[in-house]
């Protein structure tokens, strides 16, 4: 990766999010099962940010309506059937009613699943927390499953992941996976053969050429320290999505990595304050989800959209947000 594609501040301060053209011509209701999580409420902002943008400057303004549905259950399944467009926040109690409701595919419904539980194949869903890793691979063909591992702390099953935890020491879990006590092994050999004294020790597995990043609660600030600690620069680094946080000043670094994020990550929008900059990974990705997913449905869920998130494609039921590409 070249000085030029690295990720800096200036990088940061120059670089604006691009967000397609959007009308809510009629009203919409936002349900969801209210609790004392932060995601939803930061879910919730998002959806009225959306709304003050979009119709700033109209003259017919359209109404969001904010469903508790722990307020209205005695309604039961029929506040799911009206004309009306919906946006569905869904959460462990509301996927239950969802599920035995039996809902039909609708364009005029969106659920954002924030459960991680498998919601029917036949309804509109975005998954916030879907994985990068295949369509990584699709798009960088240098990056080959057998010379490539996949660092996670996340429950995947997959012969190319290395599992660590916050828990544990970073450095010494990066330093069993390229089993450095080899090459320190290798250095003292080759100390005593030379009888010179050797400043680095090479890492010592060559077979590993890439490097996947794809962590929920582990931040690639924590873990590119482990590397440089070991002295492992040799293979390419890649992240995915949820890793960058450019809003933070202490992770306005050059960083030499490729991979995909969300713009909202790493460019400006003249709609965020400073209160914006103090919320953490998730907050500000479920902030950013509310504030598309209202002008992706005012947009028209068949309708290539560009927002905080990235670009989002409609693919069968499925709602695909395509991730920035950085350096690739």
């Amino acid at each position: 990766m070249s000085d030029s594609d690295s990720l800096s501040e200036s990088y940061f301060e120059n670089e604006k999010i691009k967000i397609s053209t959007s009308n809510l011509s009629g009203n919409l209701d936002v349900i969801f099962y209210k609790n004392n999580q932060n995601l939803q409420k930061y879910f919730l902002q998002g959806i009225q940010s959306g709304f003050f943008y979009i119709n700033a400057n109209k003259k017919r303004n359209a109404k969001v309506n904010f469903i508790d549905f722990s307020q209205t259950e005695i309604l039961g399944c029929e506040i799911f059937l009206s004309n009306t467009k919906k946006i569905i926040f869904v959460e462990d109690k509301l996927f239950e009613i969802i599920r035995k409701c039996e809902l039909t595919n609708t364009k005029n419904i969106v659920l954002i699943n924030s459960s991680q539980k498998k919601i029917n194949a036949e309804l509109n869903v975005i998954n916030p927390y879907q994985s990068y890793v295949d369509y990584l691979m699709s798009i960088d063909l240098n990056i080959l499953p057998k010379e490539t591992i996949l660092i996670t702390d996340k429950k995947i099953k997959s012969t190319m992941s290395y599992q660590i935890t916050g828990k544990n020491n970073i450095e010494k879990d990066i330093s069993n996976l390229f089993e450095i006590n080899k090459s320190s092994n290798r250095k003292k050999d080759l100390e005593r053969i030379t009888q010179r004294k050797i400043y680095q020790t090479p890492r010592f597995r060559n077979d590993i050429r890439n490097i996947i990043v794809d962590t929920e609660n582990i931040k690639i600030k924590r873990i590119i320290p482990a590397f440089e600690f070991n002295l492992i620069f040799e293979p390419q680094l890649y992240i995915l999505p949820r890793q960058l946080d450019l809003w933070k000043n202490e992770e306005r670094q050059k960083l030499n990595i490729r991979g995909l994020e969300h713009p909202v990550l790493f460019k400006k929008n003249e709609i965020f304050n400073e209160g914006f900059s103090r919320l953490n990974i998730n907050e500000k990705i479920f902030f950013s989800l509310g504030f598309d997913s209202l002008l992706l449905m005012g947009k028209g869920l068949n309708y290539r959209f560009q927002g905080m998130m990235g670009t989002y494609l409609k693919m069968n039921n499925k709602i695909f947000i395509q991730p920035e590409k950085i350096g690739l």
